[in-house]
């Protein structure tokens, strides 16, 4: 539609259900930051094999793994980082870290997350924390 300013950071499903607000620089950035953990929630969250239009969506089971701690960790940094760069086509690269649990139980897994953007003319980068639940979904801050 002529004259008609459309939110370029939304969702398909977004703008459908007209989740979309303001057109501002900031407004936008912020919206797609939102709309982009929305979707790794969703996608971090897959395991590989339950979707049958993509069988490698997801992360792999933790309970699969079979290395040793150190690279037990690495091995789960590497599967989360592909996830977000292969299933989240806004995001150009990400950076995993797995959190030390200082002063946290050992056994809980942590992860930082920075995801370079580039979606349209706006680039911007995202940091979040990862948190694995005891139900073994992530959780984003």
């Amino acid at each position: 539609m002529p004259g008609r300013k459309k939110d370029i950071s939304a969702s398909l499903f977004e703008r459908i259900g007209g989740e979309t607000s303001g057109f501002s620089h900031s407004v936008q950035v912020e919206s797609l930051q939102k709309s982009i953990k929305r979707n790794l929630r969703n996608i971090l969250n897959a395991r590989p094999g339950s979707c049958q239009s993509s069988l490698e969506l997801g992360v792999i089971d933790l309970n699969d793994a079979t290395a040793t701690s150190a690279d037990f960790r690495k091995t789960v940094e590497q599967a989360i980082q592909e996830c977000i760069e292969h299933y989240e086509p806004r995001v150009r690269k990400a950076e995993v870290q797995a959190l030390n649990n200082e002063g946290y139980n050992p056994m809980d897994l942590n992860f930082h997350i920075v995801a370079h953007v580039d979606f349209n003319g706006l680039r911007s980068v995202v940091e979040f924390n990862m948190q694995l639940d005891n139900h073994h979904h992530y959780q984003l801050d």
